[in-house]
């Protein structure tokens, strides 16, 4: 065996010195580049991790946000009819109400109204009958002449407004 070591050119000093350097480098690399490359690539995997899970709770808290606004405006429609039904209850409430007391104002003004009409009408034929008396009595007066029957004629002018009274 030592002569195929030789035959190939090995010098075993040679190789112990590679080998020892190999080791030395094979240490100083596990220290200083493996080991902190190595940590530096769990460091990110966790946070890559926490990125992961934080990425699928925000997903979620998406989902469920997505979810309550739908009900939110789902809730805020109906509360919107709702409001809308109630105010269209209360206008047709409100109307009827306006209409019942425009009636109820408006009997009250064809009442006074004709209660106006009939006094100015009793006036009217009261002031009639009074001016009706005296252009009867005058009217007599000229027909009969200067007749001294006063009293005859006062008879007669009742008479004549008793007979227009009852002819109404």
């Amino acid at each position: 065996m030592s002569e195929l070591i030789h035959e190939f050119g090995v010098d075993w000093r040679l190789l112990l010195a590679q080998a020892i350097n190999f080791f030395v480098l094979l240490y100083v690399l596990k220290r200083f580049a493996y080991v902190p490359i190595l940590n530096m690539l769990r460091k990110r995997k966790g946070e890559i991790e926490k990125g992961i899970r934080l990425r699928d709770v925000a997903e979620e808290n998406l989902k469920r946000i997505d979810t309550l606004k739908e009900e939110t405006l789902d809730q805020a429609k109906t509360d919107a009819l709702a409001i809308v039904s109630q105010g269209v209850l209360l206008a047709r409430e409100k109307k009827d109400e306006i209409l019942a007391e425009t009636a109820k104002k408006s009997e009250g003004i064809i009442l006074e109204a004709k209660r106006m009409i009939r006094e100015e009408k009793a006036k009217m034929t009261e002031e009639f009958v009074g001016d009706a008396e005296e252009i009867v009595r005058l009217g007599i007066a000229r027909v009969l002449g200067k007749m001294p029957a006063e009293k005859r004629d006062q008879e007669l002018i009742h008479e004549a407004m008793q007979a227009l009274k009852s002819a109404k």
